[in-house]
């Protein structure tokens, strides 16, 4: 099996949504996929209806395991985003803190992404998979537009939006 070839430039179409990014889970290097916007985005929804804490849902840099964790806990978010089929694609996810600073800070520079942009995130705040490791009653939310982080109570509701990651 041939690895595809990963684009270099953020925002250029790729695995069923758009380059922004590569970053390392351990030692594996990956490739960040955002998808596009009509396709990948959640109306604002809780993170979780409980505050309980969400074993397994605290890592900093791999999304895909936090989601996991989640649907594992009963999120409605998480089965709501790794439901979708984007692109032929099945594994959509919720993006790690990591992952959405590289995202943000990587499609900045992107024409569909700047504001007013085709696939550009709104400026408002995105949950993140990564819960608060002190406090379970949070988790972690990234916002677009300045590119600030802050966690709020995983009850509250926010917008989401998909992303995927290839192996490079």
């Amino acid at each position: 099996m041939t690895k595809p070839k990963i684009p270099t430039k953020p925002g250029t179409a790729f695995g069923g949504g758009y380059y922004a990014g590569r970053f390392f889970v351990g030692t594996q290097a990956y490739a960040l996929i955002v998808s596009p916007k009509a396709v990948g985005t959640i109306d604002p929804m809780p993170w979780a209806e409980s505050t309980t804490n969400v074993a397994g849902a605290t890592s900093y840099n791999d999304g895909l395991a936090n989601t996991a964790a989640m649907v594992k806990a009963g999120s409605a978010l998480a089965k709501k985003i790794t439901g979708l089929r984007i692109g032929g694609l099945n594994d959509w996810y919720l993006a790690s803190r990591l992952e959405w600073l590289i995202a943000h800070y990587e499609l900045s520079s992107a024409k569909a992404f700047q504001p007013g942009g085709k696939h550009a995130f709104d400026a408002a705040w995105y949950w993140s998979s990564t819960q608060h490791a002190a406090h379970s009653v949070y988790a972690w939310m990234q916002r677009f537009g300045y590119g600030g982080q802050v966690s709020d109570r995983k009850s509250y509701d926010y917008r989401a939006r998909a992303v995927r990651r290839s192996v490079i």
